[in-house]
């Protein structure tokens, strides 16, 4: 099996920083500016996290009632 990086460097001091790593670090650091509550970006920050949960829920559901309606 072959890896990218050498055996002696860790993993976390990649070179390459993964997609998944930078969202996890980005949504910390917004998760820290929506706690202390004195930035102007903290509505839209909590907005979008209401958004991002409520959302899904939502579209999982019209797609039942429509499944439902279809297949009845």
């Amino acid at each position: 099996m072959r890896h990218d990086q050498p055996a002696d460097t860790p993993a976390h001091e990649s070179f390459v920083h993964h997609p998944i790593h930078a969202t996890v670090e980005e949504a910390a650091h917004l998760r820290e500016v929506a706690e202390e509550g004195e930035s102007a970006a903290t509505f839209p920050i909590l907005a979008a996290v209401v958004l991002a949960f409520l959302v899904p829920i939502a579209a999982t559901l019209m797609l039942l009632a429509f499944g439902i309606r279809y297949l009845a």
